[in-house]
């Protein structure tokens, strides 16, 4: 067998698994292009077709499903079997893709990157900010890092914060001028931020706990976001009221920046937890990077925020 192959077969893999040229040469570092080129190099070097092609989709032929069915096994033994020499070896280093939401990485991660890396240099972090619901295994991720409610079951999730509190607010000069709202029914004569979600394309509804029970209301006002930052920028000018995780809102409210409202119908929601897929051995860049984010959270005291032990 030539050396070649089993690149071939790496890159087949991939391809198996994301059912996108574009996802799995993502995932990899080459083109798409490059990436055809290999999988009909590997067809032509077998003379099977291993994908049915189609403008809009990508999918196994009955061949290329049982073959890779056969040669998964191989290449996830000698996946595992170089991350076991790099960790008996201490050795460290690559590419470590994450998915995380807006707010958990102005939280969780921003903060520690500088620290990260001067102990880690030859780790190499690409951070991908989407608040949606993302497929990791499909699209390339080592980690995603997203509250405990939008994640799969079939994840291995590592718990970073306790519950979080999604809380209202709005600028001084937005309440002198149009009032507090003192119940959410109150908002319909309120302008509010409202956010487009970039998964789903829908616009956010508020979340409130009224008599113990979680409401959605859908609410209106002259501007909508797909970005956090947008939002809490457009709030601090008087633009309207605005939504969000406490967390990430609190130094804003410990300024006077913003003044909390609604407080009586803030909603708690489970924790952000830090997921990977199920895999019987981690590769040591992604060990190594959970390890630092689960001790930068517990030294800084960021696992209590949620608790109300942190000075609102």
């Amino acid at each position: 067998m030539k050396p070649e192959i089993l690149a071939y077969l790496a890159a087949f893999e991939q391809v198996a698994q994301h059912r996108s040229l574009t996802y799995a040469a993502h995932a990899i570092g080459v083109t798409p292009a490059a990436l055809s080129q290999t999988i009909k190099k590997l067809e032509t070097r077998l003379d099977v077709r291993l994908f049915d092609r189609t403008t809009r989709s990508l999918n196994l032929t009955e061949a290329g499903r049982i073959y890779l069915e056969r040669i998964s096994p191989a290449l996830t033994n000698l996946r595992e079997a170089t991350e076991d020499l790099q960790l008996q070896a201490g050795v460290e280093g690559g590419t470590l893709r994450l998915t995380i939401s807006h707010p958990a990485g102005q939280v969780l991660v921003e903060p520690m990157l500088a620290e990260f890396f001067a102990l880690h240099p030859h780790i190499h972090v690409e951070l991908v900010y989407d608040d949606g619901f993302v497929d990791i295994v499909r699209e390339g991720f080592d980690v995603g890092i997203r509250n405990g409610e939008s994640l799969e079951g079939d994840m291995v999730a590592v718990p970073l914060t306790q519950d979080l509190t999604m809380c209202f607010g709005a600028s001084p000069a937005y309440l002198r001028t149009h009032g507090t709202p003192e119940h959410p029914d109150e908002l319909e004569q309120h302008l509010c931020i409202n956010y487009r979600m970039s998964s789903s394309g829908a616009v956010y509804k508020w979340e409130f706990n009224i008599d113990g029970k979680l409401s959605e209301r859908s609410v209106s006002g002259p501007l909508t976001v797909n970005h956090s930052d947008t939002a809490m920028r457009a709030a601090l000018d008087g633009i309207g009221v605005i939504t969000g995780w406490r967390e990430s809102m609190i130094d804003a409210f410990n300024t006077g920046q913003l003044v909390e409202v609604l407080k009586p119908y803030w909603a708690s929601f489970p924790g952000f937890y830090a997921y990977y897929p199920h895999r019987t051995h981690l590769p040591l860049k992604t060990r190594i990077f959970l390890d630092f984010l689960v001790q930068h959270v517990q030294r800084n005291g960021l696992s209590e925020l949620a608790s109300g032990q942190m000075s609102p």
